[in-house]
């Protein structure tokens, strides 16, 4: 009885243990997959930080550069709508500024935080890894 057992056990086990051999198998090639997609990302993601600090260095000495032109388009008139109002609140004058339709305040707002925020903490950021100081 046990010869015939240990006869049928054999290949049943010698079946499981291959089985379970092929699903480790391929899971570790899905983590190969995934590791080899990741490090893609991460090339790619380096490459088109390499290219946009290309055109940032390239227009570094031109006056009007995209980047700038870009702020200024939103920046200017936001500028003269916060001085009329300022003005307008400080003075007493009949201007009667209106203020900022629904989406365009919000926009403002977040222009106005990157802008003074966001880009004074990589100034600040840049001068410190410079070593310079002020």
């Amino acid at each position: 009885m046990s010869a015939l057992l240990a006869f049928l056990a054999g290949p049943l086990l010698s079946a499981l243990v291959s089985l379970m051999e092929r699903r480790l198998s391929a899971k570790e090639r899905q983590g190969d997959l995934a590791a080899e997609l990741a490090a893609q990302e991460i090339r790619a993601e380096i490459a088109a930080r390499a290219e946009a600090r290309k055109v940032l260095i390239a227009e570094q000495g031109t006056l009007l550069s995209a980047g700038r032109i870009g702020r200024l388009v939103f920046v200017l008139p936001l500028g003269v709508w916060w001085t009329a109002v300022i003005a307008d609140s400080i003075f007493g004058f009949s201007w009667n500024v209106s203020a900022l339709p629904a989406p365009l305040d919000e926009w403002a707002g977040g222009i106005v935080l990157s802008l003074f925020l966001v880009d004074g903490a990589k100034g600040i950021a840049r001068n410190l890894r410079g070593g310079k100081t002020g």
